[in-house]
């Protein structure tokens, strides 16, 4: 829209000028096109940083696991999942490192108890006394055997996922803990 004669704000000339809807600048012709184009320019930097942006949206959109809430939940199950593992392997070794002394432990009572059934045999000196204890004692041995009463795996009551503990027969009252 052509105004009367203004003062240009870029070359501070006197002239026929004209008013920028925008800015409510004053522009000589010259300097009008220049400020049309300047403004052209701005538009196609917003136009393809629009582009970018739907890019990232769309890819985003394409593929949750690109958002970044979805990778930290990822990393903490990935996280959680190996704590897990390793606390399971860790009472699997406490537990069978138990058992095997345990295990020995039987061994050496069930060699003590064929010794005193070898003597036995051998002076030929025994009365249903005498076998009525060496039944008690084998079937004490076998029970210990398959129920060990000194070992056991508790878990915490609270919590979502629950810490698991073995407790041996040398802790009573200590619990060695897994998280």
């Amino acid at each position: 829209m052509a105004a009367p004669k203004a003062q240009c704000s870029v070359c501070c000339r006197e002239t026929s000028a004209f008013i920028c809807g925008g800015c409510t600048q004053y522009f000589c012709r010259q300097d009008l096109t220049e400020h049309i184009q300047k403004l052209s320019r701005e538009l196609e930097e917003i136009e393809n940083d629009h582009d970018e942006f739907r890019q990232t949206l769309n890819d985003q959109k394409g593929d949750s696991k690109k958002r970044s809430l979805i990778q930290e939940i990822d990393k903490w199950e990935e996280d959680s999942i190996n704590k897990i593992k390793q606390t399971a392997e860790q009472c699997r070794q406490e537990l069978i490192d138990c058992t095997n002394k345990f295990i020995i432990k039987i061994e050496n009572k069930l060699n003590d108890l064929a010794g005193r059934l070898k003597e036995v045999r051998k002076e030929n000196e025994f009365n249903e006394i005498d076998l009525y204890r060496f039944q008690e004692n084998l079937n004490k041995l076998k029970e210990e055997l398959v129920e060990p009463s000194n070992v056991s795996i508790q878990q915490e009551l609270s919590g979502f996922i629950k810490k698991i503990f073995v407790i041996l027969p040398f802790d009573k009252g200590n619990k060695i803990l897994f998280n």
